[in-house]
């Protein structure tokens, strides 16, 4: 199936296909998002602990043309397993910027696979997209989503203090980003 939307087509790298999240994927949604393994930094809520709220996942995400974000189910192309997404939001099309975002599988840490499937997003980011920049925020103690981002070239610009409010508690945050002439300039360094 070819996806020929304007923003969020479905992508393809070497081992792994991004697409959209379907209902057929509620119950690695619900699995993946009530794990709190996946969920100790993400900005959202605590781990869901229904499948409807994993259905409430899926529909936000559904009609990403419309909305100012979009998330992909990142799938293996070897065996169609899904193993984590990533995906826009915040996306302000004025200033041409948005926030990358990205959940992995436990058992898939340390395989490249978001290093691969993150790739991918940010050159549609920059190309479809039309992007300048693209931010992430990051819990301090997310050592490894830090690494990972520095390994694609974002660079760190400072700490939001009291940034984040979970639970009756304030949390920081690093900030990061990426502008498209630093990715360009990589990427031409790289060939």
């Amino acid at each position: 199936m070819t996806d020929n939307t304007a923003f969020f087509p479905e992508l393809k790298t070497e081992r792994l296909h991004l697409r959209h999240l379907t209902m057929d994927d509620i119950d690695f949604v619900y699995q993946h998002f009530s794990d709190p393994r996946i969920t100790e930094f993400l900005l959202d809520e605590p781990p869901i602990s229904d499948i409807s709220q994993a259905r409430e996942i899926i529909e936000f995400y559904q009609q990403a043309e419309t909305k100012p974000w979009n998330r992909w189910g990142i799938s293996l192309k070897s065996s169609g397993q899904i193993v984590g997404t990533c995906g826009f939001h915040k996306w302000n099309k004025r200033d041409l910027h948005a926030e990358i975002g990205y959940d992995l599988s436990a058992e898939f840490w340390g395989h490249g696979i978001m290093v691969e499937a993150l790739r991918a997003a940010i050159q549609n980011g920059f190309e479809r997209m039309g992007l300048n920049r693209i931010g992430a925020i990051v819990y301090p103690e997310n050592q490894r989503s830090m690494r990972l981002l520095h390994k694609l070239s974002f660079q760190t610009e400072g700490l939001l203090r009291g940034y984040h409010h979970l639970n009756g508690k304030f949390y920081d945050h690093h900030i990061l980003s990426l502008l498209k002439r630093d990715w360009e300039k990589d990427n031409e360094e790289n060939l």
